[in-house]
């Protein structure tokens, strides 16, 4: 089995899944929903979904009901970081085990899982590397963000060897000359439409780094490959950069401040979904402190489709010529 995670698709739209979801919901859960009712591909067995916001959580209900699939399993990520956390996720996790176990008649070991621990930690080491060729601005934002979505829909063995490929083509590029570009932290709800990064690009900002799901957030640390396996994935899940669904938000912050100042950038872009509540929530927070910390910032509510991005010109070069 392969692990494949689930992109939206902001070319298509979402009629059928409004049918049962209230139109204030978000707008790119919606979409996936859409995607699962109309039907995904045939190898698609199964689909685990994990403790988010609360619009997430409460759409694996419907999904139950209007997906045809053979898996389901709603794992229960914890909102906070204490050992009563780590026991339960790790409980969660053993059971997620046995029901693979179970249904699809495979054997799941402490010796498979601690080999694949060791394969994504490879992962992750050269996917730092790369990333610092985005930040020294020889590799683009939007083809680093293309290659995190590819590793994480492949084979695991193929995207090792199409990250070394790519690594060894990157030590033959030069820096880009274009001193005009802004450099960008690029934050917010899951921004997985590589589209939208290549838009910015067109407006002339770099994406230098960013705090998302589909980049930093994938690769910033390691595995502990020493601790019995599913203890060490639990405690990786739990350790890793704070999302804006978990407690408290405020380390949230810590974490996109020391990205601005590590990597000098000239501003912060902070994107939501449209309905994104967590992001939505933590946006008056974020903007004051960056404010205090004289670090420019803007902040987007965007539907999840590409007629959106042209609408949103006028504003991203405002922000551009304040910078």
């Amino acid at each position: 089995m392969i692990p494949v995670r689930l992109l939206g698709d902001p070319t298509i739209g979402i009629d059928r899944a409004n049918e049962h979801i209230p139109p204030n919901h978000c707008t790119w859960a919606k979409n996936l929903l859409e995607q699962a009712i109309n039907g995904f591909e045939a190898d698609i067995k199964g689909v685990i979904t994990t403790h988010g916001c609360d619009c997430t959580n409460r759409e694996f209900d419907i999904w139950l009901e209007c997906v045809d699939l053979e898996f389901f399993y709603f794992l229960n990520a914890p909102l906070k970081r204490n050992e009563v956390a780590l026991k339960f996720f790790i409980d969660d996790i053993k059971e997620l085990i046995n029901q693979l176990e179970e249904k699809f008649n495979v054997n799941i070991t402490s010796a498979k899982i601690s080999k694949a621990i060791k394969k994504m930690n490879q992962i992750r080491n050269q996917l730092r590397q790369i990333s610092e060729y985005r930040s020294n601005m020889i590799l683009k934002g939007s083809d680093f963000h293309s290659l995190v979505k590819k590793i994480q829909q492949m084979d695991k063995n193929k995207a090792l060897k199409m990250i070394e490929s790519t690594l060894q083509d990157l030590k033959t590029h030069k820096l880009q000359s274009d001193k005009k570009l802004k450099k960008i932290l690029l934050m917010g709800s899951v921004i997985d439409d590589t589209e939208f990064i290549r838009f910015l690009e067109s407006l002339g900002f770099h994406i230098i780094i960013d705090d998302l799901c589909i980049g930093t957030k994938y690769f910033w640390e390691n595995v502990d490959e020493t601790e019995e396996p599913i203890k060490a994935l639990a405690k990786y899940h739990l350790n890793k950069p704070i999302y804006s669904t978990k407690f408290p938000s405020y380390k949230r912050f810590e974490i996109v401040k020391d990205l601005a100042k590590q990597f000098n950038v000239n501003g912060v872009i902070n994107i939501a979904q449209k309905f994104c509540e967590p992001i939505l929530y933590d946006h008056p927070y974020f903007s004051k402190k960056f404010k205090e910390l004289g670090i420019p910032y803007i902040f987007v509510e965007m539907e999840y489709n590409r007629e959106s991005y042209k609408q949103l010109t006028t504003r991203f070069e405002a922000f551009k010529e304040i910078i």
